[in-house]
């Protein structure tokens, strides 16, 4: 492999689709789920989930 292959920057090497799968990804992984806990409906079907469990998670409930 040339030197100048090696130097070649990661983002570069990811071209021009990169950085949208990246956003994509951190947008299914992180915000998505966040927004969702800001639901009510989903707040309390969590907390009726929890307390149907058989041990306990701190913090929950």
């Amino acid at each position: 492999m040339t030197e100048e292959k090696q130097k070649e920057s990661f983002l570069k090497k990811g071209g021009k689709w990169g950085a949208l799968i990246g956003a994509v990804w951190i947008g299914l992984n992180i915000v998505v789920p966040l927004a969702l806990l800001r639901i009510p409906a989903i707040q309390k079907y969590l907390v009726a989930l929890e307390d149907k469990l058989p041990f306990d998670i701190p913090g929950v409930g």
